[in-house]
């Protein structure tokens, strides 16, 4: 297979042009790098004011890349968006999954689970998840209702045991009236006219039900849920759309609709 993902340092080089507009850059957490004696990959933040309004993340899994990769064919847009308003970008939390292919990082756990902060573990799931939801909590001012908004992608064919033929994507809202708000309606209206168009029913592959596209208010111990439940951001807007292979749908064109939802989503101020 043909892997058209750019190399990790092109794809981290991108974000540069924020810190040449007057972003800041600091790094949040690290991960070992597959190769002994290389030196650590850094885990970044990239932000343009001390209270923001608005958050984009991506990466948190390893093989869903076109979400990173849209980010970062973006930052011309980020630094015209982020003009009128505080922009925190997370672009990549799982660089050594990206490397490997890997949903999880190097100790099998999520990078960003927040399970620890939501009363339902003891301790971090991993180094990494203790760095990223500290800086999260405490490392930047996070606006109540600041506005979110998680790429993912959903690899159905890691589960040999799930099926669904069709091609599209889905969303996951969370915060108080998320589904309403103005931001989450341009999303959905985004995506029901995209190449991958919303699925509106069905059953996830982790059992979840879609009603309109949508599943909402889930409690999954994310990041996404910990936007939600401790700092009051509404709303938050997970998106996923779903693949049957690395290619399948292309990785060019999952990558154009990201940067459409990018664009839908911080149209205007929700």
């Amino acid at each position: 297979m043909i892997d058209t993902r750019p190399p990790l340092a092109d794809l981290l080089s991108s974000f540069d042009a924020l810190v040449a507009a007057g972003w800041r850059s600091r790094v949040i957490a690290s991960q070992p790098a597959p190769d002994p004696g290389a030196p650590r990959l850094e885990i970044r933040a990239y932000f343009n004011a001390d209270e923001v309004d608005a958050v984009l993340v991506a990466g948190i899994h390893g093989r869903e890349p076109a979400g990173p990769i849209a980010l970062a064919r973006s930052v011309a847009r980020l630094v015209e968006h982020g003009r009128g308003r505080g922009l925190l970008v997370l672009p990549l939390l799982n660089p050594w999954g990206y490397l490997q292919r890997e949903r999880y990082g190097p100790s099998g756990q999520s990078v960003s689970d927040s399970d620890h902060l939501l009363g339902r573990a003891p301790a971090p799931a991993c180094p990494e998840a203790g760095d990223i939801t500290a800086f999260v909590l405490s490392g930047i001012r996070i606006g109540p209702g600041a506005a979110v908004l998680d790429l993912h992608e959903d690899p159905v064919y890691e589960a040999p045991d799930y099926r669904y033929d069709g091609f599209g994507s889905y969303v996951y809202f969370i915060g108080e009236g998320a589904a309403g708000r103005p931001a989450s309606r341009r999303v959905l209206d985004c995506l029901r006219a995209s190449p991958l168009p919303l699925v509106r029913d069905g059953v996830t592959r982790f059992g979840e039900a879609v009603a309109g596209g949508a599943i909402v208010d889930s409690e999954d111990g994310s990041i996404d849920e910990l936007f939600a439940r401790r700092l009051d951001c509404t709303p938050v807007v997970t998106v996923e759309n779903l693949l049957h292979g690395p290619e399948d749908p292309p990785l060019s064109l999952r990558v154009e609709v990201y940067r459409a939802v990018l664009d839908a989503f911080l149209g205007v101020r929700s």
